[in-house]
């Protein structure tokens, strides 16, 4: 098989195009720190000769108050890729959110990924959207939990460190984004099915690095106590990485980062 990832160079992308090569299968990354846009695709595309698409490229924080960016980014960036693959017939697989569930909308990212839902169920009909929750692992994002556990003495956690998530490992997404290119389903949830609070995963990372943590009472903009997730959606069966096992594995490939 020959497939595009957009976003190739992000976390998720980094893992899913390794993956893929492993599989034998040729991949064509785009990604803006190589100087390629998603929207180039069209270009691609019209040679010929693509399988599928996987559209990971966009802006992710819920914290982003940029909402021109992530309009560009995650909404009119969409549109580009979602249509060139309508006019050639090419599978496309693309990254949701958990936030785009709407009980679970608190942002314009939120917005913005549930609007890439909407569109791809109507005008890109060869689409499935791939809900993707909490998603950690080596090498984490700058600005995510994970990363700041990781690089702080001391770490502060609102609500009490009670919010609660359903942490998934970068492997099993990356197993669920593969699946869902010959899944016959529309929208998909691939997430960890063990709900557990900030609180319990921090302090799991604490056993590991000893980072202090303290908890306030004070609730954070755009921070939502609790994620639903939509039972309704088919969920792909994988052997889902339990949180304690997954953080042992971010610091075990860290050690061996280190010793190389």
């Amino acid at each position: 098989m020959k497939i595009i990832v957009t976003g190739s160079e992000g976390f998720i992308g980094k893992a899913l195009c390794r993956e893929l090569r492993n599989r034998g299968v040729d991949v064509v990354g785009i990604d803006r720190v190589c100087g390629t846009e998603a929207a180039d695709i069209w270009h691609i595309l019209a040679g010929g000769g693509i399988d599928a698409v996987i559209h990971l490229a966009a802006q992710t924080s819920v914290f982003n108050d940029d909402r021109e960016q992530i309009l560009n980014d995650n909404i009119l960036t969409f549109i580009s890729v979602a249509d060139a693959c309508t006019a050639y017939g090419v599978r496309l697989v693309y990254a949701s959110s958990s936030t785009a569930n709407p009980c679970n909308t608190t942002s314009m990212y939120g917005i913005s990924k549930h609007f890439d839902e909407q569109y791809a169920s109507i005008y890109c009909k060869n689409a499935i959207g791939v809900r993707l929750h909490n998603v950690y692992g080596p090498n984490p994002r700058k600005g995510t939990l994970l990363n700041i556990l990781m690089n702080s003495e001391e770490v502060t956690l609102y609500n009490g460190g009670l919010n609660t998530r359903c942490f998934t490992y970068i492997d099993d997404a990356v197993e669920g984004l593969i699946c869902a290119i010959v899944c016959k389903e529309k929208l998909i949830n691939v997430v960890n099915p063990q709900v557990c609070t900030v609180k319990e995963f921090a302090e799991e990372v604490s056993k590991h690095n000893g980072v202090k943590l303290k908890c306030v009472g004070e609730k954070r903009e755009f921070d939502n106590p609790y994620q639903d997730v939509n039972v309704t959606l088919f969920c792909p069966l994988l052997n889902y990485t339990p949180f304690s096992k997954g953080i042992t594995k971010v610091f075990d490939y860290a050690e061996e980062s280190e010793e190389r």
